[in-house]
């Protein structure tokens, strides 16, 4: 009987450290904002696959951040290869085309079709913090937020959070963030219209406060 209640009161033990270690979707956003919050600047490699319709867009970006909300970003493979835009710590926006052509940097207002990508989003909105702001707004509005389990995303295993709902003047239903479970980094994001998958962002060989130069954000 004694050895009974000892086996009962080790499985209970192990029931409730499991449960304590089992974090929720707004636990998970919390860690991944404070580490956002300690993040001066960051480099890394992206990989943005849009769709609208039957149109495609599969790029591979080196892309740069810098608080406050100074952005470079250059197409190193897929479509516009080699072009860069920019923008500086007084918001300008410049870009210049990647070969022959693109010697000469040009300035671009908000309104240029050049800074927005197939699915209407700005080039400079592809930084965390737009993500987190993003996705901890979906719960704001009512959105159903759930952890949908693990995934390995560019060699770490992530926390998948889950959101899914309606939001005024987008079809987007279900918003997929992976968060790496050491780091607290967003190292993918997908976005979906009903079944289909609309927008896959994944990020890979992050540098965190590298103190990068205010130079690298003018053209």
């Amino acid at each position: 009987m004694k050895s009974y209640w000892n086996k009962a009161f080790t499985l209970i033990l192990v029931g409730l450290g499991s449960s304590a270690h089992c974090q929720t979707a707004q636990e998970i956003l919390a860690q991944t904002q404070e580490t956002w919050n300690g993040i001066r600047d960051y480099r890394c490699q992206m990989q943005s696959n849009n769709r609208l319709g039957q149109e495609k867009d599969l790029k591979k970006i080196d892309f740069a951040f810098k608080r406050e909300h100074q952005v470079r970003m250059e197409v190193l493979d897929g479509k516009s290869k080699g072009s860069v835009l920019t923008r500086n710590d007084s918001g300008r926006i410049k870009g210049k085309k990647g070969g022959i052509l693109g010697v000469v940097a040009v300035t671009l207002d908000e309104t240029d079709e050049r800074i927005f990508n197939l699915r209407g989003r700005k080039f400079y909105e592809a930084d965390w913090g737009t993500v987190i702001e993003e996705f901890a707004g979906r719960i704001r509005a009512g959105w159903t937020v759930e952890v949908q389990g693990e995934e390995e995303v560019s060699g770490s295993q992530c926390h998948a959070i889950v959101a899914t709902g309606r939001e005024t003047g987008s079809r987007i239903s279900k918003d997929i963030m992976c968060v790496d479970k050491q780091r607290h980094l967003v190292l993918r994001r997908k976005q979906y219209e009903g079944e289909d998958l609309v927008n896959e962002v994944v990020w890979w060989d992050i540098q965190i406060n590298p103190t990068l130069s205010d130079e690298l954000f003018s053209l």
